[in-house]
């Protein structure tokens, strides 16, 4: 193939693979942009309307599975001491098996299990807080005037909606708050 076929067979493929326009200053760019991967092309402004309530959605996302996080503790807390205030009194015979057995009782051993599956479960719950954070600062570090108010106002609804547990104050036998009583 000569250099002038050349030429010819390339200027008439068409150019559907144009660059990403990227800047890290604060833009409005809302064609042409590529986020979290350049196969994210926004070609169309109903892309970037995607991307935008994508973005929105993110951190919210991430807020509910903070919730779940918080509420699975307290499961997990209110299960621990309920199983310890149920826990039966020790048994001197319980002292001579595990002596003569050389190691705990099954039982015990059955607990340690279901502490490792509970954690087990809460370290995948962190990994999906963490996964969704680094999204969400990856979409904020594109600087696009867009995506940033679409990102401040989901973290903003996914506050205000899934962080009113936190509000609540549990008191004590006592009628006062225990935040009263720190010192300095």
């Amino acid at each position: 193939m000569t250099s002038s076929n050349l030429s010819s067979s390339t200027a008439a493929l068409p150019m559907s693979n144009t660059s990403c326009k990227m800047s890290m200053l604060l833009n409005w760019q809302t064609l042409d942009t590529c986020y979290l991967s350049s196969t994210v092309h926004i070609r169309t402004s109903i892309h970037f309307t995607l991307i935008c309530l994508f973005s929105f959605l993110l951190p919210i996302m991430l807020e509910i599975i903070r919730r779940y996080q918080r509420i699975y503790d307290r499961y997990l807390r209110a299960k621990r001491v309920h199983h310890l205030q149920n826990a039966r009194e020790p048994d001197p015979m319980d002292e001579i098996s595990e002596k003569l057995l050389g190691g705990p009782s099954f039982e015990r051993t059955n607990w340690d299990f279901r502490v490792v599956l509970e954690q087990a479960l809460r370290a995948g719950l962190h990994l999906v807080q963490f996964a969704l954070s680094y999204c969400v600062m990856m979409m904020w570090m594109y600087s696009n005037g867009y995506i940033l108010i679409c990102i401040l106002l989901g973290a903003m609804t996914g506050f205000a909606l899934f962080t009113r547990d936190t509000l609540a104050i549990l008191i004590q036998e006592s009628d006062t708050d225990e935040r009263e009583q720190t010192c300095c």
